[in-house]
């Protein structure tokens, strides 16, 4: 994997749980928030929002996939 993607995602991981983490108490909450963010990456390429716009959303939607892995691999 890209050292850059994994870095942003680390970076997302970290932004997402400061953020949200006292409400991410259940795997569907952050498989929601996973599904959204993979839109996201749909709809930056779809409307031509550029390289740097799709990389971030992709990181992004990386860094709530993470979380969900900790979260189900702690049960």
């Amino acid at each position: 994997m890209n050292k850059l993607l994994i870095d942003n995602a680390i970076l997302e991981e970290e932004r997402g749980a400061k953020i949200w983490g006292a409400t991410d108490v259940h795997p569907g909450i952050l498989l929601n928030a996973a599904t959204e963010e993979l839109g996201e990456v749909a709809h930056a390429i779809n409307h031509g929002e550029g390289k740097e716009r799709v990389q971030q959303e992709i990181a992004e939607t990386i860094g709530v996939l993470s979380r969900l892995w900790s979260m189900v691999d702690e049960r």
